[in-house]
């Protein structure tokens, strides 16, 4: 999972299913961070749900483009992937991706 300017670009180990991986269904994301403090943990603050708008899968299979509205600089960004599956049927070994988006980038 890499960040791009107005959302993700995903890579996998082997080709996906190209409907699946193309739906925007397909995936969720959520969004939270965690208040400065002294002590280790604490609660998830100022959470949002951004919106995968579309999903674009590559040539090859690999790789899938997601658009998203709402990224949220400074926030962990949590994309869960329930709808993918492999070309073969497969459902993903992991599902969730964790992002730290500290810096949108620029292409």
């Amino acid at each position: 999972m890499k960040a791009r300017p107005d959302g993700f670009l995903l890579t996998f180990t082997q080709p996906v299913d190209k409907a699946a991986a193309g739906n925007p269904g397909s995936y969720q994301m959520e969004a939270w961070t965690w208040p400065f403090q002294s002590g280790y943990g604490g609660p998830e603050v100022d959470k949002s749900k951004p919106e995968v708008q579309s999903a674009e899968v590559g040539a090859d299979g690999l790789s899938v483009r997601l658009r998203i509205g709402g990224l949220v600089k400074g926030h962990v960004h949590l994309l869960k992937s329930e709808g993918v599956r492999s070309a073969d049927g497969l459902p993903l070994l992991h599902k969730d991706a964790y992002y730290t988006l500290n810096n949108v980038p620029r292409e």
